[in-house]
């Protein structure tokens, strides 16, 4: 596939992703895909490597931590070979009541038609503030 194709099946699969449609989305997917989303899961709860068949499970995590939906809204959509990069704006509201407004990138690798594989990259400690209340002192976030 071109890299044009390539990014449209890249915005289809999210598009899917946000409207419900989980079934259509996976099955722009490879069998073997894996979606890693940045951070160690003892530092971020969302954070991990999830299989196909784990991909649901993630969505329903946001789904909690989220209970008024998540909105994407794509800024940029990037593609090169069987590569794609799509930026999003994601907001929300926590269950506290806090607002969540994050940006997201998501990379993919595509190939055969299908993806292979999603590495999320998002503001952890905006993450973790809003949607598990959880805060880091000063000098935890200070550059060494």
């Amino acid at each position: 596939m071109s890299a044009t194709e390539n990014k449209k099946l890249a915005l289809a699969f999210f598009e899917h992703l946000m409207t419900g449609g989980l079934d259509a989305a996976l099955a722009l997917a490879d069998e073997n895909v894996v979606w890693r989303v940045s951070r160690q899961p003892g530092v971020i709860p969302l954070a991990g490597t999830y299989t196909k068949s784990e991909i649901g499970g993630l969505g329903s995590l946001v789904a909690e931590v989220m209970p008024g939906g998540v909105r994407l809204t794509a800024t940029t959509a990037t593609a090169e070979d069987d590569r794609v990069v799509l930026e999003y704006l994601s907001q929300g509201v926590s269950p506290a009541g806090k607002t969540y407004d994050n940006r997201v990138c998501f990379s993919l690798e595509v190939r055969d038609g299908l993806i292979q594989s999603v590495r999320e990259y998002y503001d952890t400690i905006h993450a973790n503030d809003v949607l598990f209340d959880r805060t880091y002192p000063a000098e935890t976030l200070a550059e060494k």
